[in-house]
C-alpha cells in the first residue's frame, strides 16, 4: 500500500512538470503569432502609404505639367527690337506651316489682300471672276476677268494667260462648264507658291479665294479649329 501510494506520487509530480513545462512553449507561441500578426499588419500600412504617395506624384507631375503649358516662358533681357504687333507668329508642325480654315492671301501683281478659304476637301483652288473675256496676245490665249467680290469694294480688272481648261459637272443641271484655268503667284504668311486657279464667280460665297489640296499639299496643315492664323501679306514690287 505504502508503494503504491509513493508511485502515485510520483506520477503526480511528473504530470504537475509536464504540464509547467508545456506553459512557457504555449506562451512563447502565442506571442510570435502575435508580433507575426502585427508585422503584417505593419507592412500592409506601408503598402497602403507607398501607393498614396504615389498617387500625390502622379497628381503634382499633372499639375507641373499643366502649369508649363499655361505659363509663358520669359521674356529675354537682352534690348533687342521688339517684333512688330501687326505681325503674328507663323505655326509649324515639322516643315509645315499650320494654317486655320480661313486665312489672308496675297495674289501676284495686287496690292489687296485677300480673304482665302483653305479647304482640303476641294481638289483644286477657285478664285472669283466676272465679266470674263477672253482674247488672244502674242499668239496665246489670256483672259480678262473682274475680281471684285463682296467683301471688296471696288473693281480690281486682271488680266491672265490661259494655262489651261477644266470642264466643270453642275450638280444642279448635270450639265459641264468649260472654265479657264490661270495660274498666280500666291502669299500666305511665310508660304510663297504658285496656284492654279479655275476662274468661276463666287460672290454668293463668303470667300473670293479657294485654296484645295493642289496648293496645300506638302507644305502646310489645317487645323480647322483656328482663324486667319497668319498676318495679311502683302507684294514689293
Amino acid at each position: 500500500m505504502k508503494k503504491l501510494s509513493i508511485i502515485s506520487l510520483s506520477l503526480a509530480l511528473s504530470a504537475c512538470a509536464n504540464q509547467q513545462a508545456s506553459q512557457p512553449n504555449t506562451e512563447t507561441l502565442e506571442q510570435l503569432s502575435a508580433l507575426s500578426a502585427q508585422q503584417t499588419s505593419v507592412l500592409s500600412q506601408c503598402e497602403s502609404i507607398s501607393e498614396q504617395l504615389a498617387a500625390q506624384q502622379q497628381r503634382f507631375d499633372q499639375l507641373e505639367e499643366k502649369v508649363v503649358a499655361i505659363v509663358p516662358a520669359p521674356v529675354s533681357s537682352n534690348k533687342a527690337t521688339a517684333p512688330s504687333c501687326s505681325k503674328q507668329a507663323s505655326y509649324k508642325l515639322g516643315n509645315k506651316t499650320v494654317l486655320g480654315e480661313s486665312e489672308w492671301v496675297s495674289l501676284q501683281g495686287q496690292k489687296h489682300a485677300f480673304q482665302a478659304r483653305i479647304d482640303t476637301g476641294a481638289a483644286t483652288s477657285s478664285l472669283n471672276a466676272t465679266d470674263i473675256v477672253k482674247f488672244e496676245r502674242d499668239g496665246k490665249n489670256w483672259v480678262r476677268f473682274n475680281l471684285r467680290h463682296k467683301t471688296i469694294d471696288t473693281d480690281i480688272i486682271v488680266e491672265r494667260p490661259v494655262i489651261r481648261t477644266a470642264e466643270v459637272t453642275q450638280a444642279s443641271t448635270n450639265t459641264v462648264d468649260k472654265r479657264p484655268v490661270v495660274s498666280m503667284l500666291v502669299k500666305l504668311g511665310p508660304i510663297s507658291e504658285k496656284a492654279q486657279f479655275t476662274l468661276t464667280d463666287r460672290n454668293h460665297l463668303s470667300y473670293p479665294v479657294l485654296l484645295g489640296r493642289s496648293f496645300l499639299k506638302d507644305i502646310s496643315v489645317v487645323d480647322i479649329s483656328q482663324k486667319f492664323t497668319q498676318a495679311k501679306p502683302t507684294f514689293k514690287d
